[in-house]
């Protein structure tokens, strides 16, 4: 009884400090990052693609601080049908530059493609930039459900637009239209 009463007290701290909370999340740094990745893959390197953070160095004394582990996520963007979709939109890409670049096409909010205008285009090229939103809009809402599925979040692809949307627009060539709060702004 003895022995109890002097240990207990010493493996109670010894729990305290050791205590660790694990939360599953949703992965939405790793998702950026993937975004990332995969708009410069599908646009080429941009001047203006955001910098990656610099990880801070721990102290001593974090190792007596109670602290929460995350369950980290390696997000999967390989698989055969992300690499289609992704090899499509690069091919894609070349021929709606041209009509990013005059400012018919824009990106909305929700990062997907719009035709801002059709002022100045052929009939012809009223045809070929539609066509080439549909598709486009088509591929990005199937890449984000896809990414979702491989990575065991089938219900959160609507939160993976929301974080590529971002991605779309910041890697946005200067001269392009985003569409903000405020309305449409040239980048």
């Amino acid at each position: 009884m003895n022995l109890l009463r002097r240990t207990l007290p010493l493996l109670s701290c010894l729990l305290v400090l050791s205590c660790v909370t694990i939360n599953i999340y949703f992965p939405a740094e790793e998702v950026r990052d993937a975004a990332d990745r995969i708009v410069n893959e599908v646009w080429g390197d941009q001047k203006n693609a955001p910098a990656t953070p610099q990880e801070k160095p721990q102290s001593f004394f974090r190792l007596f601080q109670v602290s929460e582990a995350y369950a980290a996520q390696d997000i999967n963007v390989s698989t055969p049908e992300i690499r289609a979709i992704k090899a499509s939109m690069k091919q894609r890409s070349t021929q709606l530059f041209p009509f990013l670049d005059s400012g018919h096409v824009g990106i909305a909010a929700n990062g997907l493609l719009t035709v801002r205008t059709t002022e100045g285009l052929g009939l012809k090229d009223r045809g070929k930039v539609s066509q080439l939103v549909k598709q486009e809009n088509n591929d990005r809402q199937r890449l984000y459900r896809e990414i979702a599925i491989a990575n065991g979040f089938s219900d959160k692809a609507g939160e993976v637009q929301t974080i590529f949307a971002d991605s779309w627009r910041q890697q946005a060539r200067s001269g392009w239209f985003i569409q903000t709060g405020d309305g449409w702004k040239k980048k």
